[in-house]
Parts: C-alpha cells; sequence; structure tokens
C-alpha cells in the first residue's frame, strides 16, 4: 500500500498546482526586442479569469496588484521610480480578459544600455497567490548619431533660462531604418522625451534647423519624392508633422527676417490619404500625439 500511496499524493500535489495557476492566466507583451535609451517601452499585460467565479484584484498593505519584476542581465533588480502603477482594484468577470499597457520606462529606472527581462506579477488577496508571466527580454541600446544641437529654452515657456540638447539618431528596427528624437536638460542630464517620428531611406540625411524660438525642424526623406516635417518644442514636446512631396528638387529651408522657418521646394499633401494608407505604420514606431487606442477589455 506504501509503494503506491506516495506516487498518488505526488500525483495528486501536481494536479493541485496546475489547478491553481491555471485559475488566471497571464500574458505578457512588449511589441520590440530592441529600444534605445530613454524610449517609451510599451508593456500589455493580459489577465484572463479561468476560475469559473468572479475575482477582485486590489492593492493591500502589502502588496500590490498589479506590478513588474526587472532584472538585468547582471541579476541587478530595476528599482521602480516614484511614480509606479497603483491601478484601481478591479473586477474580473468570469471567463473574462482584461489588458492593461503602461510606458516600462516611465516606471522603471531602465535608461542604462543592457538587456533586461521583464516579468509581469498579479497578486490575487483573496487567494494570497502570485502569477507571474515568462520573462520578456528585451535590450537597451544607443541610436547612431546624426546632429546634436545645444539651445535655450525662451522666456514664457517652462524650463525658461534652462539650456536643453536636441539630439537626432537613426536606429534601425526590423527593416526599417527610424529617426529619433531626443531633448534632454544640458546640466543635471533630465530626459524630457525619446521618441520615433518615422523611418528615413538609406544615404537619405535628413535636415535639421531651429527656428528663432528655438523650435526643431527635422525633414525627412521616407519615401520616392516623399517627405515629412517634424516639428519639436525645445521642451521635447511632439508639435506635429506635414507630408510634402517634390516633384523635381528636394525640398529646403529658408529664414525670414522675423527668424520663423519656411520649406520651400515642396507640396503639402494628406498625410493620411498618401503616406499611411497603403502601409500604415506599426503603433510603435507612430509618433506621439497620434490618437492611439484605449486599454481594452476583450
Amino acid at each position: 500500500m506504501i509503494r503506491f500511496r506516495l506516487p498518488f499524493l505526488l500525483l495528486a500535489f501536481l494536479f493541485s498546482v496546475c489547478v491553481a495557476h491555471a485559475q488566471v492566466s497571464v500574458q505578457l507583451s512588449i511589441p520590440e526586442h530592441f529600444y534605445v535609451a530613454h524610449e517609451s517601452i510599451v508593456a500589455t499585460v493580459s489577465l484572463t479569469n479561468n476560475s469559473g467565479r468572479d475575482l477582485t484584484f486590489a492593492d493591500t498593505d502589502q502588496y500590490q496588484w498589479f506590478a513588474f519584476r526587472i532584472k538585468s542581465s547582471e541579476g541587478r533588480v530595476i528599482a521602480p521610480r516614484d511614480g509606479r502603477p497603483h491601478l484601481n482594484s478591479i473586477t474580473v468577470r468570469a471567463g473574462e480578459t482584461v489588458k492593461r499597457s503602461v510606458d516600462l520606462n516611465a516606471l522603471y529606472e531602465m535608461g542604462e544600455y543592457g538587456i533586461y527581462a521583464v516579468k509581469a506579477e498579479i497578486f490575487e488577496s483573496g487567494a494570497d497567490k502570485f502569477y507571474a508571466t515568462r520573462p520578456a527580454n528585451i535590450e537597451v541600446t544607443e541610436g547612431r548619431l546624426l546632429w546634436k544641437k545645444v539651445a535655450g529654452v525662451p522666456d514664457g515657456m517652462p524650463e525658461a533660462g534652462r539650456m536643453h540638447v536636441f539630439s537626432v539618431l537613426a536606429h534601425q528596427r526590423g527593416n526599417d531604418n527610424l529617426i529619433f528624437v531626443r531633448v534632454e536638460d544640458d546640466q543635471d542630464g533630465r530626459v524630457f522625451c525619446t521618441f520615433p517620428i518615422g523611418r528615413i531611406l538609406e544615404g537619405a540625411k535628413p535636415e535639421m534647423q531651429l527656428d528663432s524660438a528655438n523650435n526643431l525642424y527635422i525633414l525627412q526623406l521616407y519615401g520616392q519624392k516623399a517627405y515629412i516635417l517634424t516639428k519639436v518644442s525645445p521642451n521635447g514636446k511632439f508639435l506635429g508633422q506635414t507630408n510634402y512631396s517634390a516633384e523635381k528638387t528636394r525640398p529646403e529651408f529658408r529664414k525670414l527676417a522675423d527668424g520663423t522657418l519656411q520649406l520651400i521646394g515642396g507640396r503639402k499633401v494628406d498625410r493620411y490619404a498618401e503616406a499611411m494608407a497603403v502601409n500604415p505604420p506599426k503603433l510603435s514606431v507612430r509618433p506621439p500625439g497620434l490618437p492611439t487606442p484605449p486599454p481594452s477589455r476583450d
């Protein structure tokens, strides 16, 4: 009898572990493997309730119900910033899947170059149990510097009188060579933004100019006779994009007497009709400011 009892107990234990973990299914999705330092790293966590009953997830005095565990390749645990997520409690109906997306770089100190292993952890207070995802590995690198300029922040703007550094970087992501813009403080190194503004053709160097208010204008060739003009403020705010076509010569900047910039030699086109209707860019390469879908509950 004893010979058969031990395997039976072991089997019962393994069955209970599998059932417990099957009650809540958690998955983590990060769209890219390589990221430029200080770029937004959007992580989406999907939580499915397979328990057969409604479950409520809420913070306790000890634990947050929604959190991440991030380690460097050396095994160092990455500390959260002050603004780490404190999401409101939610009730997940039986059989329902909910999704939440956050910017990891805004919540954790991930500005250093290297490889990071990211896990999402969900705590169910009713069962006093954590559910963790498999680790997703990402690598933070630096792009190739194309252009750099130090400029002052004009009066009347936040950070007025400070000197900020504009950097324009190129970074290969998949089959696309993307352009990134970074704005940081020249003295204390604070980074105000790092984001992609679209792809660029190989060998077609973009043109950069500052206007009288030290707004950065970037003109890039991204297709046959097709250009994008991007505008970024001295504080790293995305101020919009305009699409241009040029049949014969490359468009160029002309600075007017009042210091404003004018683009000559190009014709404005409908950015969605001509630039994005045929090959709409992925969400991860779209510039900030464009509409993005809210977190879903599907």
